[in-house]
């Protein structure tokens, strides 16, 4: 049988200005608009589980998952605290349960299988989508940087093994890492950083082509032609 489900709680405000705080939603406590819900990942079934891992990645939105408590992941996702144990044996697990979950997600619904790489208008396009990505690359203690398979990663180096099949298989990771650095950085620092160097909002598009032909000229080197 299922474990039971907790009662519901509303959500706090939250604390902590990481990435950039997104507005909240009134009636929950989670970012208005948020990506994640059951409808856009896939989830056709509602369990306390998946509500737990929804409610890690919203929260993953704002800040690292070192500045979340348990209690309050539990809040966010309407069930007992109890359940955050008997589910994942702790918090810890269970955002990096989460993690796991987006990884895949992304393989399976942003790169097709791992058949494509992923654009520019993807990133763009969902600021908050990337900014969980972020928040668990702030966290430096080995607590949360442990040795585990990460889907997207080994995508790609499936998919240049297949584009350049008589590459390096470094050169290969140099790509990879490449690539995380422009397609993360551009949602979450592109606008910032163009700001402060004088730029407006106009100028954005000519800051998109820019990275756009630097993606493209990496994607170029290991056979792949960039997608858009």
């Amino acid at each position: 049988m299922p474990a039971p489900r907790g009662a519901g709680f509303k959500s706090g405000a939250g604390c902590g200005f990481f990435l950039g705080k997104p507005p909240k939603s009134r009636a929950r406590g989670f970012p208005a608009g948020s990506f994640f819900t059951g409808s856009k990942l896939g989830m056709s079934e509602t369990s306390a589980r998946q509500d737990i891992i929804e409610a890690a990645l919203r929260l993953l939105e704002d800040r690292p998952p070192s500045a979340i408590s348990g209690r309050e992941l539990a809040e966010e996702a309407g069930v007992s605290y109890g359940l955050i144990h008997y589910y994942f044996n702790g918090k810890q697990n269970a955002f990096l349960a989460a993690r796991d979950f987006l990884n895949q997600w992304v393989v399976d619904s942003v790169m097709q299988g791992g058949s494509q790489s992923v654009s520019l208008s993807d990133t763009s396009d969902r600021r908050s989508f990337w900014a969980v990505a972020g928040h668990m690359a702030l966290e430096t203690s080995k607590e949360w940087n442990e040795e585990r398979d990460l889907p997207v990663v080994e995508a790609y180096l499936n998919l240049f093994a297949q584009t350049d099949p008589s590459g390096d298989r470094v050169q290969h990771a140099v790509v990879v890492a490449s690539l995380y650095a422009l397609l993360l950085g551009r949602p979450i620092f592109g606008s910032h950083n163009a700001h402060s160097v004088g730029l407006t909002d106009e100028d954005l598009p000519k800051v998109d082509q820019r990275i756009r032909s630097l993606v493209s000229a990496l994607e170029g080197s290991v056979g792949l032609e960039q997608q858009t």
